[in-house]
């Protein structure tokens, strides 16, 4: 066949939001979060790779590869066969382009645990979340076992409705007129470096119930109820009683715009709520914190405020001088804004993907489920969270070897009488 008689490649623009992370990603900020599935059988890696291989055919953007243009990054259709690994205790790093045949996203399996990483350019939590749970559930299918999915889970067979490509920054870009805030810089954890690669992780397993109770008794979500136990685990593992002059501590909080604009897309679409409180203004009770986070998440989540942050990006985004900046002086400008006002506003991130709904079959087959995010050297502690069957998963990831901020959060919750377990990769004792 002549050259000439080939199909021209797909290739799609980065979203809106998408376009920051390559040019700022590094070893030591890899833009990179995970889902973990643990089993109630171990995995076979064969038919895990036939998994990813027929759910990919239906998420077109993540059967792809990232390229640099003369302008901007953008994504391009990949022809090479997706891999499976076998998952080593330092997971949670940088995506190996070659090794991993360009792909955006990297899938692991060891002896009963499915992870897939992503790369924050291809998705956001919930679209990373979408595509995860559908390979988990292929893979039970393909495996034997029967499983109902229902429409919660669509089958490879017959694709979910949700948008593949759909930018929703550019589709639901609002007209805003509302000035934008001024946002001080908070503290900043500091720990002990690890000295070889990898990441502290522990995970913190609660009861749903008894969270629910405990931020009913607040009158608030339980987002806002742990963003508030997360700020007072830093003051007292971090800040009390220390001469230290600034003792504002700031949780960033991702928030899924689809539930504010509608839309189904698995790109990214997701905005910021930021919950800070003034440690240097006294000690507060969790009640005080607490209604002091659901009201700044309140505030952060109006549409107004929203409306003026999405369309002042776009408004760049589509800006005549921007547009024609070569990409090399694009990614030097976006290093150095991204220094000034992306992780150096925010003490810890923490991401609640919320309750998992799934059939009941799907739970047969799947005892536990985590979510995580890589810390970077500028935000040393993020937090994922995941609820699943009856259980709320906090996955504390870390790049220094104090444990403090996560033994004043789980002592918090057990004083409160929450039956927490808990479990660690043990970085901070490898020798």
């Amino acid at each position: 066949m002549s050259i000439f008689s080939k199909r021209k490649l797909l290739w799609y623009p980065l979203d809106n939001a998408a376009k920051i992370y390559p040019p700022t990603a590094s070893t030591k900020r890899p833009h990179v979060f995970s889902f973990s599935a643990f089993l109630v059988k171990e995995i076979d890696c064969n038919l895990l790779k036939e998994a990813v291989t027929n759910v990919l055919n239906h998420y077109p953007t993540f059967k792809t590869c990232l390229k640099k243009g003369a302008f901007w990054y953008y994504l391009e259709e990949n022809l090479q066969p997706v891999k499976v690994f076998e998952e080593k205790p330092y997971y949670l790093k940088p995506i190996d382009y070659q090794e991993n045949n360009g792909f955006l996203f990297q899938v692991f399996y060891v002896r009963n645990k499915i992870t897939v990483n992503f790369f924050h350019a291809l998705t956001d939590g919930t679209g990373g979340f979408h595509f995860f749970t559908e390979v988990v559930a292929d893979y039970i299918r393909i495996s034997g076992d029967a499983i109902d999915l229902q429409e919660k889970i669509p089958s490879v067979d017959e694709p979910s409705n949700i948008n593949t490509t759909e930018d929703s920054f550019i589709e639901y870009n609002p007209k805003s007129k509302t000035k934008t805030e001024k946002i001080p810089r908070p503290y900043a954890i500091k720990g002990t470096a690890f000295e070889y690669d990898g990441n502290g992780m522990i995970t913190a397993v609660l009861d749903m119930e008894q969270i629910k109770t405990l931020a009913k008794e607040c009158d608030v979500s339980i987002t806002a109820y742990l963003a508030a136990v997360y700020s007072m685990a830093i003051y007292n593992a971090c800040l009390k009683d220390k001469p230290i002059n600034n003792k504002l501590v700031t949780v960033l909080i991702p928030c899924n715009l689809r539930k504010k604009y509608g839309g189904e897309t698995v790109r990214n679409f997701t905005m910021f709520a930021r919950v800070s409180i003034d440690w240097a203004q006294g000690e507060k009770t969790i009640e005080e914190c607490a209604a002091i986070a659901a009201q700044q998440i309140n505030d952060g989540l109006k549409k107004e405020k929203l409306d003026k942050i999405i369309y002042d990006n776009v408004k760049l985004e589509k800006n005549f001088f921007i547009k024609i900046t070569p990409l090399f002086l694009k990614n030097l400008i976006m290093r150095l804004v991204y220094v000034k006002v992306g992780e150096n506003l925010q003490t810890v991130n923490f991401s609640n993907i919320g309750l998992v709904d799934v059939p009941d079959a799907f739970k047969n087959h799947v005892k536990s489920m985590t979510f995580a995010i890589a810390p970077t050297f500028s935000c040393g502690h993020q937090t994922g969270v995941v609820g699943f069957n009856g259980k709320l998963f906090v996955t504390f990831s870390r790049n220094y070897i104090e444990t403090g901020v996560e033994k004043s959060f789980v002592r918090f919750l057990t004083d409160k009488g929450v039956n927490v377990t808990v479990s660690s990769n043990y970085w901070e004792s490898k020798p």
